[in-house]
């Protein structure tokens, strides 16, 4: 007795390829959306990261600026500020106008080493004064003497008796390549901070009630939809 030979049929056969081929395509689809969705998720997670740290850095920076010394430029593109390097007390020889003295009594600064082109500043109400004669170029520290170069006058004395000793200025600028950066200037070379990035900064005066205050707004670009943040940066020290 002969067995009848068992099998799939061409018409069997191209359903089940159909079959696989529709499964196969419906499972790349999905797969795909899932790798896309975390591409732009971990895109975002690092664009806002690399914002958290700019955020942390400026406020750290701002925090220690001098007194009244920001100010923003170019349309509001460049936030330049002073850093104060040390700060000390003065005695009551200090050369407060109408007097005048190359040395003078101060609190001993600890961890401070000089470096030329550092200057003492005495009470600055005002930005463009960083080029008065409140601001004086030192020639040495030697424990509780400040020395300058020549005989010099300040102006106005401090109510707190309050010295502050400075360098240069910084700048943080947004580049039309919508990057951050930190230099010595506004748009002169500098480190790169963050990218993909706009924003603008604002500068709010002191008043009787409240210190300096700077305001920063990062604009981030997600895939075409820009997302605004807003930071408040608070100057910690007064005149």
């Amino acid at each position: 007795m002969r067995l009848k030979q068992q099998g799939f049929t061409l018409i069997e056969l191209v359903i089940v390829i159909i079959v696989l081929a529709a499964i196969g395509i419906a499972t790349s689809s999905y797969i795909a959306t899932g790798i896309g969705i975390y591409t732009d998720i971990s895109e975002r997670d690092r664009e806002l990261n690399s914002t958290r740290f700019v955020m942390e850095r400026l406020r750290r920076d701002i925090l220690n600026a001098l007194p009244n010394s920001l100010i923003v430029s170019y349309s509001g593109q460049c936030l330049t500020y002073t850093p104060i390097i040390k700060s000390t007390l003065y005695d009551y020889d200090f050369p407060i106008s109408p007097f005048s003295s190359s040395t003078a009594g101060i609190a001993s600064i600890d961890d401070y080493s000089f470096e030329d082109g550092d200057k003492a500043v005495v009470y600055l109400l005002q930005a463009d004064e960083l080029t008065s004669n409140k601001v004086q170029p030192i020639s040495e520290v030697d424990g509780e003497t400040i020395s300058f170069a020549n005989a010099v006058s300040f102006p106005l004395g401090s109510p707190s008796k309050r010295l502050y000793i400075i360098r240069d200025s910084k700048s943080y600028y947004f580049n039309s390549s919508k990057e951050l950066r930190l230099a010595e200037d506004c748009f002169s070379d500098g480190s790169l901070m963050a990218n993909n990035i706009e924003g603008d900064f604002l500068v709010f005066e002191p008043t009787l009630q409240r210190n300096g205050l700077a305001k920063v707004t990062f604009m981030l670009d997600f895939d075409g939809q820009e997302v605004p943040i807003e930071q408040t940066l608070h100057v910690n020290n007064v005149p």
